[in-house]
């Protein structure tokens, strides 16, 4: 499997992924819904932050978190001992057929092989409920554009998004999704295309949280980088987050969110 380049369970990586869980979650969980006692699956749960936000939005669920990695596994046991956890390869999941009414999960895919990505959509349509669906949210990193233009940003990132393919995974996996769907046996796949642009003029903080968001991103890869990079790292960051202070300054970045049914 394809290494994480992000820092899997150091603080700064768990403070990370929690407070883009905390952001996030109004978008990524938009319309994801379950009534009480349903069963679901929240995959590739990691430490836990977007399994917490899923079991307050749906409280009356029988949510189970799996993931492949124990350690990450073992940080969200820290924060959420009630939560039932499982350690599994989600190409290879310890579930009967038909368990979950509803599967979801945020950046998965695009840490996998593209062979392992279709199997573990076809893994998840065989435990999803005849009436049940898998939600998903992948990214597609080609998208990310900023105004005005920042080279060194821009070269941080692609740099970042070769070094995740060269080990395996895929930064434009978002795009490929209802492809991959339908070949898994899916036969209702709704992609809904989810772009964020904000500037100065949107709502108090959403700038500022996103343009924080990836200069953390860029910080918690910066081991992937170039060594050239990786020593200007700090020096991107800063300018990215000073885009908020900017005149005419904007941020662009798409992701996809599906929702797919047996």
């Amino acid at each position: 499997m394809p290494s994480y380049i992000h820092g899997e369970t150091d603080p700064v990586e768990v403070a990370r992924l929690e407070k883009q869980a905390r952001f996030l979650t109004r978008w990524i969980l938009d319309g994801v819904e379950a009534g009480p006692g349903a069963r679901v699956l929240d995959l590739a749960c990691g430490t836990g932050a977007m399994a917490r936000r899923l079991l307050a939005r749906l409280p009356d669920v029988h949510l189970i978190g799996s993931d492949l990695s124990r350690t990450q596994l073992k940080a969200a046991r820290q924060q959420s001992p009630r939560l039932p956890l499982v350690s599994a390869d989600a190409a290879r999941l310890p579930f009967a057929a038909g368990t979950f009414d509803v599967v979801h999960w945020s950046w998965l895919l695009e840490h996998v092989q593209p062979a392992h990505a279709q199997k573990i959509l076809s893994e998840v349509r065989r435990v999803v409920a005849d009436t049940g669906c898998a939600w998903m949210t992948e990214v597609d990193n080609d998208s990310l554009a900023f105004w005005p233009r920042l080279p060194l940003v821009e070269e941080c990132f692609r740099s970042l998004w070769r070094a995740q393919e060269q080990g395996g995974g895929d930064p434009i996996i978002g795009r490929k999704l209802q492809g991959l769907c339908a070949l898994a046996g899916f036969t209702d796949v709704q992609v809904q295309p989810l772009t964020f642009h904000f500037h100065n003029g949107s709502p108090p903080g959403y700038f500022r949280a996103m343009l924080e968001e990836f200069a953390e991103i860029l910080l918690s890869a910066r081991e992937s980088l170039p060594k050239e990079l990786n020593a200007r790292a700090d020096q991107g960051a800063a300018q990215l987050t000073a885009l908020d202070g900017t005149p005419g300054a904007s941020f662009t970045y798409t992701c996809f969110r599906v929702r797919a049914a047996r």
